[in-house]
């Protein structure tokens, strides 16, 4: 799996930009979609979750802080992509809530 950011808000985890852009179609128009892509990311680029989302015996992995007053970690995609098991298409981080 790769990751694509596919605007300022969300990254897609899929096997191709092909299949990111035509996962992404459900959310916005292909017109869109094409305008405001910024192309494959690094699987070692970090996102965060909360602390409830990484196991006890990962956490000392990361690097943590507090966000709107959770404990976060930042963890690579990578290890997103391999711990949630991910092999369709999906968002894998957003900023939206």
């Amino acid at each position: 799996m790769k990751v694509y950011r596919m605007n300022d808000c969300d990254w897609v985890a899929a096997e191709s930009e092909e299949a990111a852009k035509k996962y992404y179609e459900q959310y916005i128009e292909r017109e869109e979609i094409e305008e405001d892509f910024d192309g494959e990311v690094s699987l070692n680029e970090l996102m965060w979750l909360e602390e409830e989302d990484v196991p006890k015996t990962e956490r000392h992995k990361f690097t943590q802080d507090e966000i709107a007053g959770k404990k976060v970690y930042f963890v690579p995609f990578s290890w997103v992509i391999q711990h949630r098991k991910i092999t369709e298409p999906c968002i894998i981080a957003t900023t939206e809530y």
